[in-house]
């Protein structure tokens, strides 16, 4: 038999829910819109109607607040830019082109992940970057291996060795760009795809 608090439980975990999503949609604008540096509790505290206090009360920490959107940040992205089966890099392009309109959203996780690369003992932090590169890799490798068999990328680089120096390329740029904006992200991740692509190929 259905205990009568069970529908109020639902209710209350999709509220819950629905908060933390507030919340992280919340903390996104504003970074984007105001820049990390900017960015205060206390902003996305008044942009969901909340304390500071409660937020940390839901969240736990701020650390742990911080990694949620970045998380959340991932999450958007992959919807936004969709990795295709095809041998290009397209939605890799994409994304940097757009990260260049963020920069709070880039200079937020630079930081984090540096944060994470710090952690001297196995922190949520921690596992979410290993995991999240070893995930990040790992489909940039079938991909390149894909492309490579078709013929439209060189075969003379395996294909883990290749995903491995698109990912360091990529979040390397985030931070050169973050000290010199000047820096065309997307046209030097462009120039080490052609590097990649077959010899003649068009």
């Amino acid at each position: 038999m259905t205990s009568p608090s069970t529908p109020r439980a639902r209710g209350s975990y999709a509220k819950t829910e629905q908060f933390r999503l507030d919340v992280l949609d919340a903390a996104l604008r504003i970074l984007a819109e105001r820049g990390n540096d900017a960015t205060t509790l206390q902003l996305v505290a008044d942009a969901v109607g909340r304390s500071k206090a409660g937020l940390l009360h839901h969240f736990g920490s701020r650390e742990t607040l911080l990694l949620e959107i970045v998380r959340h940040r991932d999450a958007v992205n992959r919807q936004q830019f969709p990795a295709a089966d095809g041998p290009g890099f397209q939605a890799s392009l994409d994304l940097v082109a757009h990260n260049a309109t963020v920069p709070g959203l880039v200079a937020l996780f630079a930081v984090t992940s540096a944060l994470a690369a710090a952690d001297t003992s196995d922190t949520e932090r921690r596992r979410y970057f290993t995991e999240r590169y070893a995930r990040t890799r790992a489909g940039f490798a079938r991909r390149i291996a894909r492309a490579q068999k078709d013929g439209a990328l060189r075969a003379d680089i395996a294909p883990e060795t290749a995903a491995t120096l698109v990912l360091a390329t990529m979040d390397g740029l985030q931070t050169q760009w973050l000290l010199d904006p000047r820096i065309d992200m997307a046209a030097h991740l462009r120039a080490l795809v052609r590097l990649l692509e077959s010899p003649g190929r068009d």
